[in-house]
């Protein structure tokens, strides 16, 4: 074997004879594969090692990277929250709730997709890791959109039913309301994640999936599921809003304090929307473009691992590698400003966040000062 890597080393196969810059001895283990027809073995060498060097530096290394920004901020977020809620410092607990849950579905998501990483970087992806990373995309993707309906509906009870708001919705029945939102989506997306995975591994999976008669049947009822989904979401968005102005309007006149009230109730609503969007957006194009290429897709998953099945899928590893990061690193970004964002636009939320800020470093000056004073007086 040594022999064959110096000999890899110091010629170049007559198959990559074309390409000896792009050829390494790595490469030799695909001297013996077959070449299809009309395809160049030095294109196909090319988009392997763009798949491979997009696989280290993009796929795991910035979503890696940014996802440790976001665990930190989404728990910094959630122990504030807490604070404030015992302190009676928060300007809706309702509304609040809803972020509570918001911000544990991102964590559990974030805990996952470091599994998946893991699991990625040990062996590959498998039926199981696809599994997940499914399951985390669709779970992220429902828990936060039921979030979203429940927070636009907490907003516009407050703003054009204050009455029936101040009756009606409790921290009790909010609570329920969340505990409904997860288990539809811990449900639903493991019926997704179960079998979406066959999709891609069909031979390795515990459910047995033919391509004509349940694969492609089941991408298409997701996807258009999840594009409705998405749509009423965003319509209801829209409605509430447009609804909210019209009421906002009417009383613009008559009391100036509760006007300006609203309007900052409206403008958060509209960055919620703004970020909803984008944080769901990338995971509909990515199942979009799965399902439309989902044949040539589901080839990745047939027969066993081997070199030359490598080698000649290259492009299409590319293609899902391409796909995966950057759905992958939007969602995460959208993870790191979700709490940023809720922090800047609820300005009693921002105030007690300050003045615990500067209380924190007030006790950190104080004992650095305890510190340099007990030096000082021990050296005299």
């Amino acid at each position: 074997m040594v022999e064959l890597e110096i000999l890899a080393t110091s010629t170049v196969p007559d198959l990559f004879s074309d390409c000896p810059d792009e050829y390494t001895a790595r490469d030799i283990k695909y001297i013996n594969c077959s070449i299809p027809v009309g395809q160049s073995p030095c294109v196909m060498l090319k988009e392997l090692h763009d798949a491979k060097n997009f696989r280290k530096y993009f796929l795991a290394t910035i979503p890696l990277v940014l996802s440790a920004f976001a665990v930190v901020f989404n728990i910094l977020f959630g122990l504030l929250t807490i604070v404030f809620w015992r302190r009676n410092k928060l300007s809706s607990k309702q509304r609040y709730t809803f972020l509570q849950n918001r911000t544990l579905s991102t964590i559990i998501a974030l805990i996952l997709f470091y599994i998946v990483l893991i699991a990625w970087k040990a062996g590959g992806f498998q039926y199981t890791s696809a599994t997940i990373f499914i399951l985390v995309a669709s779970l992220t993707f429902l828990t936060h959109s039921g979030t979203y309906l429940g927070m636009t509906t907490v907003l516009y009870m407050a703003i054009v039913h204050p009455m029936s708001h101040r009756y009606l919705v409790t921290f009790t029945r909010c609570f329920i309301a969340v505990c409904i939102i997860w288990l539809i989506s811990v449900a639903f997306s493991l019926c997704i994640g179960l079998l979406g995975a066959t999709l891609f591994y069909p031979e390795t999976a515990p459910i047995r999936c033919e391509f004509s008669r349940c694969q492609r049947p089941f991408a298409i009822a997701v996807v258009c599921l999840l594009s409705a989904f998405f749509i009423i979401v965003i319509a209801f968005y829209v409605i509430m809003l447009y609804r909210m102005h019209k009421r906002q309007y009417r009383m613009q006149r008559s009391n100036t304090d509760r006007s300006s009230n609203n309007v900052r109730t409206m403008n958060r609503l509209a960055i919620n929307l703004v970020t909803f969007a984008v944080a769901s957006l990338p995971i509909l194009i990515v199942a979009i473009i799965a399902t439309a290429n989902l044949e040539s897709l589901a080839s990745l998953g047939l027969g066993t691992k081997s070199p030359c099945k490598t080698f000649k899928n290259g492009h299409l590893f590319w293609e899902v590698e391409v796909l995966a990061s950057i759905a992958a690193t939007v969602w995460v970004m959208t993870m790191i400003l979700d709490p940023l964002i809720n922090i800047y636009v609820d300005r009693q939320f921002r105030k007690a966040s300050v003045e615990i800020w500067h209380r924190c470093i007030s006790r950190l000056q104080r004992r650095v000062y305890d510190i340099k004073d007990h030096a000082s007086t021990s050296n005299s």
